[in-house]
């Protein structure tokens, strides 16, 4: 009988130091728990409650453990080592098996946290990061409509040789910066197509040609975007003049002849048949073509606003 109540009051003693450690034990220290059910629970000490303590795993996980569940609850290293033992001497430690924890643990492991220990979040953290840095930086850049692009031509076109529809192609002769940034640079390309073609005529009728372009592209690897500019045009110079002096060159000429031959009468009849004579000559003669070789410098107006992607 003696010995039952002297187990009694033993079993009493170590279920009030189970409790007397969860206090004592200092928050983020970690320990060990082993449950009345044989379990053992290993982890960061980082709550104590009156009627439990909350022990986080490695992987952030969180256990609630009653304290009438717990048969033992032990430091395994306490915050103080975490820090590199700065505080050390000012840590309360629950028991002797704190003492040499701290004693076998070196101090350099305590420090420097293995991969393993390092959150995951961080080393995610850190990807991204190194991500960002290797890759460059973009920024939208908006070009108004009515900009003026400065255009050299890479291809010709002519009034009596271009078709509706042909290819034309042009290069950026003058960067267009937007917020001191070169949203069209220099020898940005520019396709599009001739919109009209007509070739001189006979009597009335000038020669012109005409294009637009409805492609650009930037260079480097940036893809093709569309692109609405004003049509160019140009005309040949008007021949009124020009048609005027061979029709006042023929009548001077044969009324000089008529007078030779008949006199002053002659001379009026000669102005007649000479006048006749040049109206015929400008009747059959063409007027001027126009042509632009490549090389020709001609100047594009935007008539939409340019969305593009510049590398700051």
């Amino acid at each position: 009988m003696k010995h039952f109540w002297l187990a009694l009051g033993l079993t009493a003693v170590l279920g009030g130091c189970a409790s007397k450690d969860a206090l004592d034990i200092p928050e983020g220290s970690d320990v060990t728990i082993e449950k009345t059910d044989g379990v053992a629970i290993s982890g960061r000490l980082v709550e104590v409650r009156p009627e439990q303590v909350v022990i986080e795993a490695r992987d952030g996980q969180r256990t609630h453990v009653q304290r009438a569940q717990i048969a033992s609850l032990k430091a395994t290293a306490a915050p103080a080592a975490l820090d590199g033992g700065k505080n050390r001497a000012n840590t309360p430690l629950a028991s002797d098996t704190v003492h040499a924890a701290e004693a076998t643990a070196p101090a350099a492991a305590a420090e420097t946290p293995t991969p393993r220990d390092r959150p995951a979040d961080d080393t995610q953290s850190a990807r991204r990061t190194r991500a960002a840095d290797r890759a460059p930086e973009y920024r939208e850049v908006t070009v108004p409509a009515g900009t003026t692009l400065a255009v050299e031509l890479t291809s010709a076109v002519a009034s009596n040789t271009s078709h509706v529809e042909d290819p034309v192609r042009g290069t950026v002769r003058r960067a267009v910066r937007i917020d001191g940034l070169d949203a069209v640079p220099a020898g940005t390309t520019l396709i599009g197509h001739v919109t009209s073609a007509h070739p001189a005529g006979k009597v009335k009728g000038r020669a012109s040609i005409a294009f637009r372009f409805n492609t650009i592209d930037l260079p480097g690897d940036a893809a093709r975007e569309p692109i609405s500019t004003a049509t160019y045009s140009r005309a040949s110079r008007a021949t009124k003049q020009k048609d005027a002096t061979k029709i006042g060159a023929g009548a001077g000429a044969g009324a000089i002849i008529g007078g030779i031959l008949g006199g002053g009468s002659g001379a009026a009849k000669g102005a007649a048949i000479g006048g006749g004579a040049g109206t015929a000559v400008v009747l059959s003669t063409k007027g001027d073509e126009v042509g632009l070789p490549a090389g020709t410098p001609v100047t594009i107006r935007l008539t939409a606003p340019l969305v593009v992607r510049v590398r700051q």
